[in-house]
């Protein structure tokens, strides 16, 4: 007589389950919420409103709304659109005591699809040492050219510092971050994270 499992019987407490049979699981970011950021955090009105303004009030501008993107960001991320990806993470952060660079990449990610949605960027490096994040087209810089700003001399790297500081703050990671290029003379802005200490869940 031949058996029906062909490596012994399943043990029935060792057999996983869904935790919420029948609730549908999204592991992509919400459109809701990349729509609603794209509203909330409009980059043709902020270039409008630099256009007035000298060098260092343009940066200290920049720098605020950075700050309110990476908010908005985490706001809507973990609040009115919640995802099952940032459930996983946090769940692995708590029981693996590591924290970066997922927790924090995630949230970069989102910050950058949802106020800039036709942009081209690229994670290049992704390890618990170092993130590296390319951005190849911007529409910061776009709509700053089209304003007639000079993009060479326009301080935009103000608005990512401060949105991946934010971040930071955030999931409690000690990070260096360091801008290695710049748009618009290098082919792109690169920005490197290394981790000094992993943050708590």
């Amino acid at each position: 007589m031949k058996s029906r499992y062909r490596y012994g019987k399943p043990t029935l407490d060792r057999l996983q389950t869904l935790e919420d049979p029948g609730r549908p699981l999204a592991f992509d970011a919400d459109p809701g919420l990349i729509a609603e950021l794209s509203q909330r955090c409009d980059i043709k009105s902020l270039v409008g409103d630099l256009k007035a303004k000298n060098r260092q009030q343009r940066e200290a501008a920049l720098r605020a709304f950075g700050e309110d993107l990476m908010e908005a960001t985490i706001e809507l991320a973990d609040g009115k659109y919640p995802d099952r990806a940032g459930e996983v993470l946090e769940r692995v952060a708590r029981q693996t005591g590591i924290s970066f660079p997922h927790r924090f990449q995630r949230y970069v990610e989102l910050s950058i699809i949802g106020s800039r949605p036709l942009d081209r960027w690229n994670v290049a490096k992704s390890t618990t040492r170092e993130l590296v994040v390319q951005v190849f087209s911007c529409a910061l810089q776009k709509e700053a050219q089209e304003a007639g700003l000079d993009g060479q001399t326009l301080p935009c790297q103000a608005l990512c510092l401060a949105s991946f500081g934010r971040a930071t703050k955030k999931t409690g990671d000690t990070v260096e971050t360091d801008l290695v290029k710049r748009l618009p003379g290098d082919e792109a802005c690169e920005f490197s994270f290394v981790c000094l200490r992993q943050g708590s869940a």
